[in-house]
């Protein structure tokens, strides 16, 4: 028993002083390791994928103590970095159109539950300008500020939706009637102020 304690404690040793003499550089390079000051990115693998899932279960009571439960959901999915995707000089149009993407995604989920996804995503970016709170004030509002705020001032982001959301250019347009029967903003506020 008293060798394997002393022959453990000598490899311990020995890995020690190896790795502390081979640690610092690499065989095929030149250069310590310590001294290599790369920029890393976060990646991921190609077709990954974020989703953001919406459920609605509501419960039937047909008897005492059972009863049927019925839920809905909404799926959107936002597909991530790979490293074809990562270039610096794009990083400014291709946030535009990550936000105009979402847009479209989430309009695609709220017209498969037969409602005008279209006018619910115009109501939300007018309704995000005027019904935030400041900036700093609250987390769940800045993240509803980043994703409904429509920067129409950048000539880069008209270009980006002039195709599929030109209407947001009319100063005029938020003060318009809305066809959408409910606010995106409303009902995640409500939320955040019930839990």
């Amino acid at each position: 028993m008293k060798g394997l304690c002393v022959l453990s404690a000598l490899l311990m040793i020995l890995t020690y002083c190896v790795s502390s003499e081979s640690g610092d550089s690499c065989a095929n390079s030149k250069t310590p390791l310590n001294l290599i000051r790369k920029k890393r990115y976060l990646t991921f693998p190609d077709h990954s994928n974020v989703v953001l899932t919406i459920s609605l279960v509501k419960a039937f009571m047909t008897h005492a103590p059972s009863g049927w439960n019925i839920a809905i959901e909404i799926d959107v999915m936002y597909p991530m970095l790979n490293m074809n995707e990562t270039n610096r000089l794009f990083r400014k149009k291709y946030h535009y159109r990550q936000k105009r993407e979402f847009w479209e995604r989430l309009e695609n989920a709220v017209e498969f539950h037969n409602l005008n996804g279209r006018s619910c995503i115009l109501r939300s970016v007018c309704e995000a300008d005027t019904s935030l709170a400041a900036p700093g004030k609250s987390l769940v509002h800045d993240i509803l500020r980043a994703v409904f705020t429509a920067p129409l001032h950048d000539e880069d982001f008209q270009d980006e939706i002039k195709s599929t959301y030109a209407e947001l250019s009319d100063p005029s347009f938020c003060s318009k009637p809305n066809d959408c029967p409910f606010s995106f903003l409303d009902f995640v506020l409500s939320l955040n102020e019930r839990y």
